[in-house]
């Protein structure tokens, strides 16, 4: 009998929602897209990503320094000759280079969604996009040093108006539309840079190339995950030094490279071949 009332006080005692917690949390539930949730949020609260992306624009300024005073650095793959007398020039990428489109990709994760053009234009017309840390600090210090800059994106040309004014309001000065070179703005500017890279290096010495993916810098085309690997160890001396490689773990050709470059595959059908290469197990 004592041993019964001690069990039903214990019991009475406890609290009401113990028995309760299992169901309290909410189950995971399975997502129907691939979005990198541990990846955008890397980019949208962790240190480490805006450290990594102050330093290399520290990096960039660095570089710019010493390419002004060597008439013979050139960072542009295209520019062979004649160029040492021409004024200076810095290239860079915007999505996730300068603009941070943090809050665009962790709505996409929120509501389980693939990025599309539509939701994209959106966001694009919002001009909410803010500036990569490092990124403002950068322009300005080429700005007061009277070193051209230009904007190199594959940002489409019917966005010319709503880019030009979000890099404005985000960089506290106005950028001209001539500085921001677009996809298809001319017919021959395809989503290959390499055209337009040509067009500044006409006028202007390229010290610097920054960006985020690799064709930002000498276009690779389509290529395997290994041969993108391989290509990128051609260009060591060019790594750190006349180009500079911001993180993004999100998006870009590293990923849609484990695809085959086939956006329109079932997300099952993507997942599998993410997973498929990954490095061997460790216990094979």
């Amino acid at each position: 009998m004592l041993r019964f009332v001690w069990l039903l006080i214990f019991a009475c005692g406890l609290p009401h929602n113990l028995f309760a917690q299992e169901t309290a949390s909410p189950a995971v539930t399975q997502r129907s897209t691939d979005q990198g949730l541990d990846a955008t949020l890397w980019m949208q609260t962790s240190v480490e990503h805006d450290v990594a992306c102050t330093q290399s624009y520290r990096l960039a300024w660095m570089q710019v320094r010493k390419a002004l005073r060597d008439p013979c650095w050139t960072a542009a793959v295209e520019q062979t000759a004649g160029y040492a007398g021409l004024p200076p020039a810095v290239i860079l990428d915007l999505d996730e280079t300068v603009i941070n489109n943090g809050v665009f990709m962790g709505e996409l994760v929120r509501k389980d969604v693939s990025w599309n053009p539509s939701l994209w234009n959106t966001w694009v017309l919002s001009e909410r996009g803010t500036a990569v840390p490092g990124a403002k600090e950068f322009l300005n210090q080429l700005r007061a040093h009277q070193i051209a800059i230009f904007f190199i994106t594959n940002r489409e040309a019917k966005h010319e108006a709503a880019t030009v004014s979000n890099l404005s309001q985000m960089l506290g000065w106005q950028v001209s539309p001539e500085q921001v070179l677009l996809r298809a703005e001319k017919p021959e500017w395809t989503s290959n840079k390499s055209s337009r890279r040509a067009q500044v290096a006409r006028c202007h010495r390229i010290l610097l190339l920054v960006g985020d993916d690799f064709n930002d810098f000498v276009y690779q085309g389509k290529l395997s995950p290994q041969e993108r690997i391989r290509q990128g160890r051609r260009y060591q001396n060019y790594w750190g030094s006349r180009w500079v490689i911001l993180p993004n773990p999100v998006y870009g050709d590293w990923e849609t490279a484990l695809y085959h470059y086939d956006s329109q595959l079932p997300t099952a059908e993507k997942l599998q071949l993410k997973l498929d290469a990954l490095a061997p197990r460790t216990d094979q």
